[in-house]
């Protein structure tokens, strides 16, 4: 298999079809988890620290994506190749030297930050603290990763995403069967740091031999000129990491094993969508090479015809999905350590949850687009709002209905949501068509 795809067409191909491997092993691992460890306090814990890693690391994937790279493409494209060079590592080293900071008083005070952060009793964090101690050292490695995997992808090495995913998934795998009974949900922490670091090293080595990249080479200048860019996204994908982990937290309250069925069953959704997911990733590429080159025309089709498939298909697959979600639970789920319980939480959400694969399409065909055309102010004073009301919308429904009081408050918004980007992304192409055609 070739590592660089020269065309946008079979770089969506193999990405997709790549993208099935990673889902089946992904999914693999969530059942040996869900077999060997059930859904208790510990995954609790696990989940939901893992879970706050892995969103602040999207916020800085989302800027990475929608700023820095289409930013250092028009660099390379413009000026020259030890310019873009200098943009990302000075991008990079300021992300790295702030996330030391942070990381580091978490870690002096990793008890109290949990007890604040989160509603997990005193006496089941300083059970689980080593957690702690290994995920966030681990992230330190994973965020250079999240870089420089979209700077692969800029230079149509598409796979890498789905390599760096399948190494992760299948050290968590041989650690959770190896060291299950002598680790417990310590196994999950463990393979993962291992896997991050052994991904860091092979990634530094292949960006130096394949890109010749200097890691020495720096310089602010044209950061500078994204500066306020990068903050409105931060202040936006902040407040979505927060809509993220806000539900988890008024979840962490109740009986053990709450989160971690909310997680499994946010993952078993993921899965009919991650084909078309991967090929919005590509797609975005695709758009800001035609956005860059001012075929206005070229992207409206592009978009248009990739969006509309992509969600019919969406919508197909989420009928099917929700008839047969009661067999694909008990199947999969229904053995080991999950208990009845569990299983009939876990089927109740998922039937809520499915109700919002075709809408959750919109927003990401619509979202990438925006991006492209970088109206990213657009984008977060549309956002901002939608986030806050979502919080409220949790806390009240979360406090009224429980479990299924998030999966409500989750559908509603993400209708409101698609509707309101999908109606700003339609008139801002319009726009387009003024500006780039005659």
């Amino acid at each position: 298999m070739k590592a660089k795809i020269e065309s946008y067409k079979s770089g969506a191909i193999y990405s997709a079809g790549l993208s099935v491997v990673v889902k089946f092993i992904a999914f693999f691992q969530n059942f040996l988890i869900a077999y060997y460890l059930g859904a208790g306090t510990g995954t609790d814990i696990y989940f939901y620290m893992f879970g706050g890693m892995i969103a602040a690391c999207e916020i800085l994937q989302s800027i990475t994506s929608s700023i820095l790279i289409p930013r250092s493409m028009l660099l390379r494209n413009q000026d020259s190749f030890h310019t873009e060079n200098a943009y990302l590592n000075a991008f990079l080293y300021t992300i790295l030297s702030i996330a030391t900071i942070i990381i580091g008083i978490i870690l002096i005070n990793g008890k109290e930050c949990l007890l604040f952060l989160s509603n997990f009793s005193a006496q089941d964090i300083d059970i689980h603290l080593p957690l702690l101690y290994i995920l966030l050292p681990a992230s330190i490695p994973y965020i250079i990763n999240v870089v420089y995997v979209e700077v692969l992808a800029s230079y149509k090495y598409f796979v890498f995403p789905q390599i760096i995913t399948v190494i992760n998934n299948i050290f968590i795998i041989l650690f959770i069967v190896l060291f299950h009974t002598s680790l417990g949900v310590f196994s999950l922490a463990v393979g993962f740091g291992i896997a991050t670091i052994i991904n860091f090293l092979w990634l530094v080595i292949f960006i130096k031999r394949n890109l010749s990249w200097s890691y020495s080479s720096f310089s602010f200048t044209h950061l500078k000129d994204s500066f306020s860019d990068i903050c409105v996204k931060l202040v936006n994908d902040s407040t979505m990491a927060f809509t993220t982990m806000f539900p988890m937290y008024l979840l962490s309250m109740f009986y053990p094993g709450t989160i971690t069925v909310i997680t499994y069953a946010n993952k078993l959704l993921q899965a009919p969508m991650i084909l078309l997911v991967q090929l919005f990733a590509v797609l975005q590429i695709k758009l800001s090479e035609l956005y860059s080159k001012h075929l206005g025309r070229e992207m409206k089709r592009t978009y248009m015809e990739i969006g509309g498939k992509s969600i019919l298909l969406s919508l197909i697959g989420a009928i099917f999905f929700f008839i047969l979600r009661r067999p694909i639970v008990e199947i999969c789920f229904g053995n080991g350590a999950m208990t009845p319980e569990n299983i009939e939480v876990f089927i109740e959400v998922l039937g809520i949850l499915i109700v919002s694969i075709p809408f959750s399409i919109i927003i990401a065909v619509s979202t990438r687009m925006l991006f492209v055309m970088r109206k990213i102010k657009t984008y977060t004073v549309l956002m901002i709002p939608c986030n806050i009301i979502t919080c409220a919308l949790y806390y009240w429904l979360i406090e009224q209905k429980g479990v299924n009081g998030y999966a409500v408050a989750d559908v509603s918004m993400e209708v409101v949501k698609s509707v309101v980007l999908l109606g700003c992304t339609l008139l801002l192409l319009r726009k387009i068509k003024c500006k780039y055609e005659n």
